[in-house]
């Protein structure tokens, strides 16, 4: 079995390799990388896999592929291939994501499949026992959370790379850059991977640690995120629901219910409609 390593920012892959059968060489079509779990806080609870076959044009064998990605990085095998044997990885990304029509029905897309599609489900589980709309709660109520972070992720990724003033700005006031060391010697080679450096860095930060996520809205992009100080109790509860099975830190179970998941959405919508505004009117 032959592993690879791919970025955890890239959308596709295409892989090469030999077949050790007949010795052709194969190449895949663009497989989709999957999306990591970026509202997790580990690089194993964030990873999330794919799994495609790819068939030897010349002798018919059919090989396994996985891939496997997190917040960290990006990894896959491919079955009956010698370790030795290597695989030739190129990475790809989707650039409909830097357009301008995305930028138009970004709020949209985020609006009516995550928060509305959530608020919708509360109506269809009414008919439920209290103990299972209690355990569905607390799912809907993390799910509004994650989507929450999945926005802040991708609106900021989205803005940065769409301009240079952007990923100007984020270089020069993300304090992660400020202490790391460059030789001249190494000036060329850093200058030309500086998109994917700050693909990789955007892709890392952990947003639901929001003091730090505004700092960067406002810094990078003049957009001011507001009084976040609501949003991070609800966070504190999503924590409580993911990590410690619905108890808080004394061990009383968070008691989730139809009014806390319509708050909260209204909460993070009304969150979203201000940053959006600010996006419109600049």
């Amino acid at each position: 079995m032959a592993s690879f390593e791919f970025s955890p920012i890239a959308d596709f892959v295409v892989l090469k390799f030999k077949c050790p059968n007949c010795g052709e060489y194969n190449e895949t079509e663009a497989l989709s990388v999957p999306i990591p779990d970026y509202s997790a806080e580990t690089h194993h609870d964030s990873c999330s896999s794919e799994f495609y076959e790819q068939e030897c044009p010349e002798c018919g064998q059919v090989f396994e592929i996985t891939l496997n990605n997190g917040i960290y990085g990006g990894d896959g095998e491919i079955s009956d291939i010698d370790e030795d044997e290597g695989v030739e990885v190129q990475e790809d990304y989707n650039e409909d994501f830097f357009d301008e029509d995305f930028d138009k029905e970004y709020k949209t897309v985020f609006f009516d499949e995550h928060v509305q599609e959530t608020v919708d489900i509360l109506d269809k589980i009414e008919h439920l026992d209290e103990n299972s709309k209690k355990l569905l709660y607390r799912i809907l109520y993390a799910n509004i959370i994650s989507s929450m972070e999945a926005y802040l992720s991708d609106r900021l990724i989205q803005k940065v790379l769409s301009s240079e003033e952007n990923k100007r700005k984020f270089v020069e006031n993300f304090k992660d850059f400020e202490n790391i060391k460059i030789s001249i010697a190494d000036i060329y080679k850093n200058t030309e991977n500086i998109e994917l450096r700050i693909k990789k860095t955007l892709r890392e930060i952990i947003y639901h640690h929001l003091p730090r996520v505004k700092n960067i809205y406002k810094s990078t992009l003049d957009i001011d995120l507001g009084n976040i100080s609501e949003l991070m109790e609800c966070i504190s509860i999503r924590h409580d629901i993911v990590h410690r099975n619905g108890k808080d830190k004394d061990g009383n179970l968070q008691n989730i219910n139809k009014e806390d998941i319509v708050r909260l959405a209204s909460i993070v919508s009304d969150f979203i409609r201000n940053i959006e505004s600010q996006f419109v009117s600049k």
